[in-house]
């Protein structure tokens, strides 16, 4: 594995609308480490329900707004489906241009560099098959045929993702990330999906990667749910709910004993918050929650082994100049630990 203890990474979301721009940005200041921009100010396609639709079989718009027909209709988009994911077609389930531009420009700039990993990233299965509603305003979750076709589409739209990301950088590991901001609803009355049931999602959306896996969930949630899973990266606000995971870290250390890796999302991604911090603060305040776990038996070794480092959320609902600062911070906060723990090789 060509990982590296407290790398720096990205979670998707930039409020640029040129993606070569985006792009650009992300290799400058994760040259080691680049994810692709998904860009919802460029297109309303490429938000965070939408992006990853293109293509299922009984999808119909309603001026920008998507829903779900009954199963199985049309019939012929059906059959194409059914087809195309018992070949495993991947190509069928490619995230087109329109969707996603950032990712093409990313595949084309990453030609001729030898980065240590790549990201990339997909929405995961609670959270789109809650979001996804059909003809009735039902979540497509609850209705049986619509849940299956939606964890294949995941399944492979995340692997050909996975694939084309190996062709233009053959020698570096990729991690997929599955996007689940549902999920720090975990446990309300509005989420009406039990602990097995998430479990058994993920571990189908994430079954057909062949590198590493990781999720994200930008709020509190029950973490001794995703330690559960196949899920080998575990990606949380450490900026305001850190308190949420310290109340896990018995699992935690089981979890990062077994090879799994916390990815701190240290950086803050709100204007208010990321306006007036410093690498300064962001070091003192990532040291300070080491310390915390450690004091509840985490070996300190153990942690930063097994640490990347990252902004709270997507930056889509900023400005660019406060993106770019975050993914500065992020860089510099990075640079900084390595150094302090005396980890050694270029990123």
């Amino acid at each position: 594995m060509t990982m590296k203890p407290f790398l720096p990474i990205g979670i998707g979301s930039l409020p640029h609308k040129d993606p070569c721009q985006a792009s650009e940005i992300i290799l400058n200041y994760f040259p080691g480490s680049p994810y692709w921009p998904q860009l919802p100010a460029k297109d309303w396609k490429e938000g965070m329900l939408v992006q990853y639709t293109e293509g299922m079989p009984g999808m119909a718009l309603d001026g920008e707004k998507i829903y779900f027909r009954a199963p199985f209709h049309p019939t012929s988009e059906w059959e194409k489906f059914y087809e195309a994911s018992s070949e495993g077609n991947l190509d069928h389930f490619k995230i087109g241009k329109e969707y996603a531009a950032g990712l093409y420009v990313l595949l084309e700039l990453l030609k001729g560099k030898r980065p240590l990993f790549v990201k990339g990233q997909i929405t995961g299965p609670i959270t789109l098959g809650l979001g996804l509603l059909d003809e009735k305003k039902i979540p497509i979750l609850y209705d049986p045929n619509l849940k299956e076709m939606l964890l294949k589409t995941i399944l492979l739209r995340a692997r050909w993702q996975e694939r084309e990301l190996k062709k233009v950088a053959p020698e570096a590991e990729t991690l997929i990330f599955f996007d689940e901001p549902f999920l720090s609803s975990y446990g309300s009355i509005g989420m009406n999906i039990g602990k097995e049931e998430i479990i058994e999602c993920l571990n189908k959306a994430i079954s057909a990667i062949k590198g590493l896996t990781g999720i994200h969930i930008c709020g509190a949630t029950d973490w001794s749910i995703i330690m559960q899973t196949g899920i080998k990266v575990i990606h949380f606000d450490a900026y305001r709910f850190f308190s949420n995971m310290l109340a896990y870290a018995s699992e935690l250390k089981n979890f990062l004993i077994q090879g799994g890796i916390l990815g701190w999302g240290i950086v803050p991604s709100e204007e208010e918050f990321i306006s007036g911090e410093t690498t300064s603060n962001l070091i003192a305040s990532l040291e300070e929650k080491i310390g915390l776990l450690v004091k509840e038996g985490i070996p300190e070794e153990l942690i930063v082994k097994n640490s990347l480092l990252s902004q709270s959320c997507g930056l889509g609902s900023v400005s660019e100049d406060l993106a770019e600062k975050a993914l500065k911070l992020t860089s510099e906060l990075s640079l900084v630990m390595r150094k302090r723990f005396k980890i050694r090789g270029n990123i």
